[in-house]
């Protein structure tokens, strides 16, 4: 990433970030409808290693990292769980040291999003909870009533979370994890309806999710959620999505940015000569806590972005960034950013 104009001055950066995933189970390579009883069950480990600066963004004068790998170098445990997949049937439950996402305040739609507000979930800003890198010991059940219903709920213990941190001798910020349990209810509904099905199309099925999370202690207290992707009959490429999302906190003394809205545009193929490459647009906006980031109104951005796939396995996606009113005081001019992002899927 650079910043060729604006912020507090003008530099550089680069970060890494490499993960790895183990996953066994009988029914990895089944069809579903085949699966029996002990199909329905899978082992799933993963491991994160970041290498880099994380600050780019305070370097420049902006609050929110532009870049959604933004955190300390070293090993992060991020998994390691026992599941039952609900399959085709009613029932799916999961447990052990896990993050609150992607079963939580998640859509795959962000995950075409460099800029941190975008990409992750909804741009959730307190230390307590167990956002992906940060795990803690905690247990989700499913259900499932019909193909395109799905309910959530999890709990997890928030004390466990500087642990898990530190197990593999990484040495994260000390502010992390709490006290107490965190509980989180989604909701989500996918009918084919919201974006038909498409020769070719790779970009996520249609999506409305509703959710929210409450803590059993006074400190971090609750919020609502909630996102939406969806197509029209407009001919956009192979194939579009449109989205929106939200995230709203009761409680603004824990929470740096308690009010977050977003929105943007996924066209897969717009080039026809290029069938898997996705054009990319989004803009977010995190208004600051009044309680402790006195003085600071909000931060905002503007993402544009092209996912080169230049095959199965590699993607290159160079993007531009506008920051709007960096750092939420209005002392700092807009900054324009570049980044190029090069994915590696193995």
């Amino acid at each position: 990433m650079l910043n060729p104009s604006g912020g507090t001055k003008q530099t550089r950066n680069w970060i890494q970030q490499t993960v790895g995933s183990i996953a066994i189970g009988s029914g990895l390579k089944k069809e579903t409808k085949l699966w029996s009883e002990i199909d329905h069950w899978r082992l799933d480990t993963s491991v994160n290693f970041y290498n880099g600066n994380p600050n780019f963004n305070s370097e420049i004068g902006a609050y929110i990292p532009l870049q959604q790998v933004a955190h300390e170098s070293g090993f992060w445990l991020t998994q390691a769980t026992l599941s039952r997949s609900s399959g085709d049937g009613l029932l799916g439950i999961k447990g052990g040291i896990l993050s609150i996402n992607p079963d939580f305040i998640y859509s795959p739609i962000y995950d075409y999003y460099i800029h941190s507000s975008l990409n992750n979930t909804l741009n959730l800003s307190i230390n307590d909870m167990p956002v992906n890198p940060l795990a803690a010991i905690g247990g989700v059940v499913e259900l499932k009533p019909g193909r395109d219903l799905s309910m959530r709920y999890g709990l997890f213990d928030l004390a466990s979370t500087m642990p898990i941190a530190t197990s593999l001798g990484d040495k994260p910020q000390s502010n992390i994890g709490g006290d107490g349990l965190v509980q989180l209810l989604q909701v989500s509904y996918s009918p084919q309806w919201l974006a038909p099905a498409k020769p070719g199309s790779q970009l996520p099925p249609g999506a409305l999710q509703l959710g929210g999370y409450s803590t059993n202690n006074d400190k971090d207290g609750s919020d609502i959620n909630g996102s939406f992707n969806f197509s029209t009959g407009l001919a956009l490429g192979l194939d579009h999505r449109f989205w929106i999302g939200s995230n709203y906190s009761f409680n603004s003394s824990n929470n740096t940015t308690p009010t977050f809205i977003s929105a943007g545009f996924l066209s897969q193929g717009i080039l026809t000569s290029r069938p898997f490459d996705v054009l990319i647009l989004g803009f977010g906006r995190s208004g600051f806590s009044p309680t402790i980031a006195a003085g600071q109104s909000y931060e905002g951005v503007i993402e544009l972005g092209y996912q080169f796939q230049l095959n199965p396995t590699l993607n290159l996606q160079p993007a531009v960034q506008w920051i709007i009113n960096p750092g939420g005081a209005a002392n700092t001019t807009g900054i324009f950013a570049t980044t190029l992002q090069i994915t590696l899927n193995l």
